[in-house]
């Protein structure tokens, strides 16, 4: 490896978002001497004659190799010298050729200050191609436990200590409905924001019942992350507010690959996020919300017919998974609102406003204080006996 010093940080210098990255060409030497070490010495890697006899073509790089990248990459740069290795989830994309020269690239995609715990996604890019050969998502922790930054005003009274608050987890908390959510949840409980492209909202970075993390929830191993973060700690409910892109028009226009991806947020995501609670839900109990849309079942659209196949599907297999989770003490529940003005209506002209309030024989829009109404409802002990349904917030609407 090229000669590089290593990098001290202590957990105050920490963050999401944070990266690095370093160079390194693998030569026929390198494959040579990590089969030696390794052991693994399988003639895909080591036999070049057998190699071009194989779909391949050519020998490769053993995938553990690209995983010791991302060993080098945490251990001695990001989080760099001060950090202990606790885990690896690995994904390799394309086979990766040797000779070639290849750039790790480091981000820092979750970090509990509390705890003194993160992940670091490490991408290996051959170079000069930019093609990605392989993913691999590091958790850590660091040597020494220093205090979180307390630079911010919280927005919300808080009290003394936060251990004790009862942990919710909300997915797409950097959208209109899921950072008011965030931002309100936090009153009662602790919060792991999930967010993609965006960060949370600035005022809410600070406040210290609520930890930000990372994750894009269009991978399959995106909740198994979420897990690896969750640590030791156990949740009392999930919010899953996380969509993709509204998609316009009929099914006959929309592609397959945009069609999954919205089924994949209704159903498998869904189902992630169950397992995810039957694993990590308290002993008494814990509670799974799902955001749906009147578009589902109630009112199906055929300007928006993916999303509204997407969400009907949604209620279906919430319907079919509470049989299950009650077996484990877990409730699951659908709100399903009728428009609202933030998120994907946020840019909704003032004539589409009007024209969706006078549809509502209550007389206005659905607002996030409705949806905030339900799931704390569906939080409470009230609301103990309700499983599997589908609570539509119309205002009135058939």
């Amino acid at each position: 490896m090229e000669s590089r010093e290593p990098v001290v940080r202590s957990a105050t210098d920490l963050r999401i978002g944070l990266t690095a990255e370093f160079e390194r060409e693998i030569t026929d030497a390198d494959v040579a001497a990590f089969a030696q070490n390794s052991g693994d010495h399988n003639p895909l890697h080591t036999d070049a004659a057998y190699a071009r006899s194989t779909s391949l073509g050519a020998r490769v790089v053993h995938g553990a190799f690209q995983v010791a990248l991302a060993s080098a990459m945490a251990g001695m740069y990001l989080p760099g010298r001060n950090s202990l290795l606790v885990s690896y989830n690995a994904q390799f994309l394309r086979p990766l050729y040797f000779p070639c020269r290849v750039a790790v690239q480091g981000e820092i995609t979750a970090w509990d200050p509390e705890n003194v715990r993160g992940s670091v996604k490490v991408l290996v890019t051959e170079v000069p191609a930019g093609t990605v050969a392989s993913q691999i998502q590091v958790g850590f922790t660091c040597h020494e436990a220093a205090p979180a930054s307390t630079a911010s005003v919280p927005i919300a009274t808080q009290p003394e200590s936060t251990s004790d608050a009862r942990l919710v987890l909300v997915t797409g908390a950097s959208g209109g409905i899921g950072s008011y959510l965030v931002r309100e949840l936090a009153r009662e409980y602790a919060v792991l924001a999930l967010v993609n492209r965006n960060s949370l909202p600035a005022e809410l970075i600070g406040n210290p019942r609520i930890q930000q993390l990372k994750v894009d929830l269009s991978q399959p191993e995106s909740v198994s992350l979420i897990e690896q973060a969750l640590g030791s700690r156990r949740l009392f409910g999930i919010v899953h507010a996380a969509w993709p892109a509204l998609l316009q028009g009929g099914l006959l226009a929309v592609s397959h690959l945009a069609l999954e991806q919205q089924l994949s947020f209704a159903v498998y995501r869904t189902i992630d996020l169950a397992r995810l609670l039957a694993n990590k839900g308290e002993s008494d109990g814990a509670h799974l919300v799902v955001l749906g849309s009147t578009a589902g079942t109630q009112k199906p659209s055929l300007n928006t017919a993916a999303y509204s196949l997407a969400k009907a599907s949604l209620e279906h297999t919430i319907k079919l998974l509470a049989p299950e989770l009650a077996l484990k003490k877990i409730a699951i529940n659908s709100v399903c609102p009728s428009f609202l003005g933030v998120g994907m209506n946020e840019q909704k002209n003032e004539r589409q406003r009007l024209a969706a309030t006078a549809a509502v024989p209550l007389g206005r829009l659905c607002e996030p204080a409705d949806v905030l109404g339900a799931v704390h409802f569906l939080f409470s002990r009230e609301s103990s006996f309700f499983t599997g349904q589908t609570f539509v917030l119309s205002g009135g609407q058939l």
